[in-house]
């Protein structure tokens, strides 16, 4: 079938809303209503949310971010993360959410590099076969650094992140390509998404001002060449899902811009 031109299934990941979720200004339901009036065919969410709002949206929840770190120093550190990355699986399949996204870990300035690859291919397998028994999908990110976390991530830089990929190709792991993420690391984000083409299956639409700084902006206000990336995708039939990742911290007006840019944008690629 030719994808070209169709407009993906979209959701949203509302980073900027985490803070009212954490003060409880916010909820899954709230949230859930929001992304109904702005049209969008599901919701993300994150396990900073899920930990805590255990509701079943009365909508479809396409992913939950995880923040896995399978590359800490402490082997006890890395089995309790195992250990939370499983309930946290469990808590998606509770709410019928397709995808979980995954991550390597953070660069710990005591590990190896061959340390961290072989941990964190060692907890990314052991996740692929739990996922697999609970029927939700896994999603491997080319990732940068999230507000939990001390440091970067072990796999952003783009040879290891590459040499993980390859390690756990033969997995029922797929990927999820940020696109800012890319340009932060100084990459041109068509040439990497097309060395990983095949395996993708969700992209992080998100923007930043400038590579090696990770200042978010609103969709197609900043560095990311979103009408290149979209082009490849139609040119290639792209099959799989866009999500936003919104975290300009403009409320609710932001995630609308975001939604109405991105929607822009595919159409006019």
């Amino acid at each position: 079938m030719d994808y070209s031109s169709l407009m993906p299934d979209l959701s949203c990941l509302p980073v900027s809303l985490y803070p009212k979720f954490k003060s409880g200004n916010m909820t899954v339901a709230r949230w859930t209503a929001m992304a109904k009036q702005l049209g969008l065919d599901a919701i993300d969410l994150s396990v900073l949310i899920t930990r805590d709002d255990k509701t079943k949206p009365a909508f479809s929840v396409d992913s939950v971010a995880a923040y896995t770190d399978f590359t800490h120093p402490d082997e006890a550190v890395r089995e309790s993360e195992f250990s939370r990355f499983m309930e946290d699986l469990c808590d998606c399949a509770a709410i019928g959410a397709k995808y979980l996204r995954v991550t390597a870990g953070q660069s710990h300035p005591q590990i190896t590099i061959k340390q961290g690859l072989n941990w964190a291919e060692k907890y990314l397998r052991r996740a692929a076969e739990f996922a697999q028994v609970h029927d939700v999908g896994l999603l491997f990110e080319n990732h940068s650094r999230p507000g939990v976390w001390q440091y970067y991530d072990f796999a952003g830089e783009p040879e290891i992140y590459f040499e993980l990929v390859e390690r756990i190709r033969d997995t029922n792991i797929d990927l999820l390509f940020d696109t800012a993420n890319a340009c932060f690391y100084k990459q041109n984000p068509v040439r990497m998404l097309s060395e990983i083409f095949p395996k993708v299956r969700r992209i992080h639409v998100a923007d930043i001002v400038m590579a090696e700084t990770l200042k978010p902006v609103l969709i197609g206000k900043g560095i990311v060449p979103l009408s290149d990336i979209f082009c490849f995708l139609k040119n290639n039939n792209f099959s799989g899902a866009l999500s936003i990742e919104e975290a300009s911290f403009s409320g609710f007006d932001g995630i609308k811009k975001a939604v109405d840019a991105t929607r822009n944008l595919w159409n006019d690629a």
